[in-house]
């Protein structure tokens, strides 16, 4: 069984034009969320997987240097295609579903999630630690689904005319309404308030203050907490 990580980015942004390739700490942001994504343990490979758009030919570039493998298709709004094509390519049998815009990933937190999943045995389950419930941070989510579920949605959700819908373009909405939905909960305490993934320039500058008290290396949710409780002793959360 090949458990494969699929990080999805592009470089456009309306809220913030090019922030995955925004400096962090010393590196591109994406860099930070692939870097995470390569020590999830139970994740067999690392996938980015972007569109032909121009612009997002840099994020490639990034993977390349950090050998990690990069597939760019061909319609930006349809990420569930996008899904399908890198699986197949892949030969994935589980998938892991991660946003490039979570630069403070947690890989203990994807493992248990993954680990969860694998232990149902069911392959029309999705499995995620749903931030909307669940008590983890905005920025520390992952989905895991079986490729039969993928493919399921991709059936399920084609349109005649390849006109992307927001089932097409979300990836797990489908999922999500259809399959089983089991949701790990964090056991650490509720940490809903927290906003960690990046969307806007204010959400950017949050995170880069964490990192300031984070130690290179230190990816688990505990160091993050940690980061975060200096920055607010600091006076600047």
């Amino acid at each position: 069984m090949k458990v494969v990580a699929i990080i999805q980015a592009r470089y456009g942004s309306s809220r913030l034009s090019g922030k995955s390739m925004r400096p962090l700490a010393g590196k591109p942001m994406l860099a930070h969320v692939l870097d995470r994504a390569k020590v999830v343990r139970g994740v067999d490979s690392v996938v980015l997987a972007t569109s032909t758009q121009v612009e997002n030919a840099q994020l490639t570039w990034l993977a390349d240097d950090m050998q990690i493998a990069a597939y760019r298709c061909d319609n930006e709004q349809d990420v569930l295609r996008r899904f399908v094509q890198v699986a197949v390519v892949q030969g994935a049998d589980v998938i892991m579903r991660i946003t490039g815009d979570c630069p403070l990933l947690a890989p203990d937190v994807c493992a248990d999630v993954l680990a969860a999943h694998l232990a149902a045995h069911d392959d029309m389950q999705l499995t995620t630690n749903d931030v909307t419930c669940s008590g983890y941070p905005d920025g520390t989510d992952c989905e895991v689904f079986s490729r039969a579920a993928l493919f399921a949605a991709d059936d399920a959700t084609r349109q005649p005319l390849g006109r992307p819908t927001a089932d097409r373009e979300h990836v797990t909405l489908w999922m999500r309404r259809t399959l089983w939905h089991r949701v790990v909960a964090c056991q650490s305490g509720d940490w809903s308030y927290l906003k960690l993934s990046v969307d806007s320039l204010e959400d950017f500058e949050r995170v880069q203050r964490i990192f300031g008290y984070l130690a290179p290396g230190k990816y688990s949710l505990a160091s993050t907490i940690a980061a975060v409780r200096r920055t607010q002793e600091m006076g600047i959360a």
